[in-house]
């Protein structure tokens, strides 16, 4: 009985020690996309440079307040980008963004990309400019591109054209926006 019982606490003791020298639980693991994708789900992106022009910039910030009945602004403060800090009425905001993954975007489609299109994924310190564009090929998709049009009015028939990687765009789910332009 005693051995049985030495034996019992020995290792107990051992499954202890060797919890105990663990160092992370495997569901508390962070990396540089969880980290990167909840940087951008817990900010709103608001129009800091042109606000309410299609080229505008846009950067990451915080929703200080909604708009109301008789105030159809929010108030942002800016987390980073070039008006980082500044306290700001707009309603030039996106209040939700999703990742595009390797799906086929169909011509058309407008997405949020990342003006510094860094070809390191999820780089942290390049997310303070971002850019609407428009889809106009997903012919380099298997090559993780996607080619955008960035009009600069409504009437811009022939916008600047860029490939952007796949990891640096984002959809656009609320509010929804359509392309500006408006064809014949």
């Amino acid at each position: 009985m005693k051995k049985l019982f030495s034996l019992l606490l020995v290792s107990s003791l051992l499954a202890l020690a060797g919890c105990h020298a663990q160092k992370e639980s495997p569901y508390n693991r962070t990396d540089d996309k969880q980290d990167y994708e909840r940087l951008l789900r817990t900010h709103i992106f608001a129009a800091c440079e042109h606000i309410g022009k299609p080229y505008a910039t846009y950067s990451l910030a915080t929703l200080n307040k909604g708009p109301s009945d008789d105030n159809p602004y929010y108030k942002v403060t800016f987390y980073n980008g070039p008006c980082k800090g500044k306290v700001l009425w707009t309603k030039d905001v996106l209040l939700k963004t999703a990742p595009v993954g390797a799906e086929p975007l169909p011509k058309g489609t407008v997405l949020l990309r990342n003006f510094w299109n860094p070809a390191e994924p999820y780089d942290q310190e390049k997310t303070d400019r971002w850019n609407i564009g428009v889809v106009s090929s997903s012919a380099r998709l298997d090559k993780g591109i996607v080619d955008l049009e960035f009009p600069r009015d409504r009437n811009d028939f022939m916008p600047a054209r860029e490939g952007v990687y796949l990891h640096n765009v984002r959809y656009i789910t609320k509010p929804e926006v359509k392309d500006i332009r408006t064809f014949l």
